[in-house]
């Protein structure tokens, strides 16, 4: 049996461990009562360990804890029943200036001598480890939260093709849950069919991948109704730091109603073309004979007395109205074919205004050209340009009965390219004429066509370029040409 000097010995052996302990140990007796506290809860709960001993240990708990401890040590002792010796559980501890951390607690009942008993507690302090899981399920939150709205098929693959995550609309689109899917290869998933030429294409587009390469291409796969839906599909590898891939990202848009939309609409182009070539066919075969009857009345009005030679100049103005209708028809069904020219603005918009000077003169008008900055170039083609602008300036006349103010002005757009306008002072457009301005065989002039907007609509498209309509700072109509940068190199 060992001496009295012997237990000191072990004793102060087994004190200095408990002391020199990183985590916070304490041993409470069966009231609760701190006995002893290893130097450590010091530097974790901001206790000396002399401070600790002779307290409760409940004033390291926050409510209702703090309180309700040493009912819950009594209901033990009473009843032996308990739900925290021999396991590790977390809870927040109180430190001594009131904040709080989150520790890992095991508590383990060591039985003394003489029928005492004692508790001893190990404490860790795991709150930036707790911290970081939260962040980290926050984290995943927000990933599943926009992985599952994508409005796109969306996947996460291993290299190898084994799936790891499946976005809600990929499943949704097949009727299965992620559980079903999560582990499968991707080429064995519900949403590619049962043939195995289509599963070794998926297959060999995954070894595509693997490799390093974007793979992409349009593909028809299962829908939940039973048939099939049309996805443009790709795979993307993902690297890390050393350039090896470590994952796959599958994707897919549903582009069903894009390709129905696209095969529509290139029917229904198709069908226009059959149409305009048929009416140009028309109009021209109608044209010929118009002309011929034209040049037989005026021949014959010649011959007639005054009376009759009225009715048949009025059946011979109407006879050219009709002929001017099929020659503007016939212009507008045919392809704008475009010569362009590197061209000076100031250059063009003169020359213009310069032809149109009889028309002008006559009515009494006035236009103004201007061209800033000096040297502004663009390239078009003049011809078809001059039939744009000409038009424009004459309708400008025309709507004014008495003398009209034109400015022609020429400036470069802030994206490039030029801006062409024309601004008068006359009446302006009705609103409610607005919508159909551009549209064939709309106007509102009595002997207008209303193909002229129409058609030069048309030549400034063929350019790339808008030609739009809205009032004018000088109380009438403004008529806007946009051009897109391209200059001659």
């Amino acid at each position: 049996m060992a001496g009295p000097d012997a237990l000191e010995a072990e004793l102060a052996i087994w004190k200095a461990i408990v002391a020199s302990s990183l985590d916070p140990l304490l041993a409470i007796d069966a009231t609760g009562v701190v006995r002893a506290a290893s130097d450590s809860v010091e530097r974790v709960f901001g206790w000396q360990p002399a401070e600790l001993v002779g307290r409760n240990v409940s004033v390291l708990m926050p409510e209702p804890h703090h309180t309700a401890h040493d009912g819950y040590l009594a209901a033990y002792l009473r009843t032996g029943t308990t739900h925290i010796l021999g396991r590790t559980r977390q809870f927040e501890v109180v430190r001594k200036d009131g904040s709080r951390i989150v520790c890992d607690l095991s508590v383990s009942r060591a039985d003394l001598p003489g029928g005492g008993v004692l508790f001893a507690g190990s404490f860790r302090d795991v709150t930036d480890r707790c911290r970081a899981e939260q962040r980290l399920a926050e984290s995943e939150r927000r990933f599943h939260a926009v992985f599952d709205g994508a409005f796109q098929y969306l996947g996460l693959l291993q290299p190898d093709g084994t799936i790891l995550e499946a976005n809600k609309t990929s499943l949704d689109a097949v009727g299965a849950e992620r559980a079903a899917v999560v582990g499968l290869k991707f080429w064995e998933a519900p949403w590619w069919s049962s043939s195995e030429a289509e599963r070794q294409r998926i297959r060999e587009a995954v070894e595509r991948a693997r490799g390093g390469e974007f793979v992409r291409f349009e593909y028809e796969v299962r829908a939940r109704s039973g048939g099939t839906r049309e996805v443009d599909f790709s795979l993307k590898p993902v690297r890390d730091g050393a350039g090896t891939v470590i994952l796959l990202i599958p994707e897919g848009r549903d582009v069903t109603e894009l390709k129905r939309a696209q095969r529509a609409e290139t029917d229904m182009l198709r069908r226009l073309a059959i149409v305009g070539e048929q009416a140009a066919v028309l109009a021209h075969e109608i044209k010929n004979p118009i002309t011929a009857v034209n040049v037989a009345l005026r021949a014959v009005a010649q011959q007639l007395g005054t009376d009759q030679r009225t009715v048949l100049e009025d059946l011979v103005t109407r006879m050219q109205r009709l002929e001017q209708l099929l020659r503007g028809t016939l212009g507008f069904v045919k392809p704008v074919t475009l010569e362009p020219e590197d061209l000076d603005a100031r250059e063009f918009l003169d020359a213009v205004v310069g032809r149109l000077r009889l028309q002008i003169v006559r009515a009494g008008a006035e236009v103004v050209v201007r061209s800033e900055p000096e040297g502004l170039r663009f390239r078009g083609d003049p011809r078809r340009l001059e039939e744009v602008l000409a038009n424009l300036i004459l309708n400008a006349i025309e709507a004014q009965c008495n003398r009209v103010h034109i400015e022609v002005a020429a400036g470069p757009l802030a994206q490039g390219g030029v801006r062409i306008a024309v601004d008068d002072d006359g009446p302006g457009i009705p609103p409610e004429h607005l919508p159909k301005l551009f549209q064939p065989f709309s106007t509102t002039k009595h002997k207008g066509t209303g193909l002229g907007l129409a058609i030069s609509k048309k030549i400034v498209e063929a350019h790339g370029g808008a030609l739009t309509a809205c009032s004018s700072r000088l109380g009438g109509a403004r008529f806007e040409i946009d051009l897109p940068q391209n200059r001659v190199r």
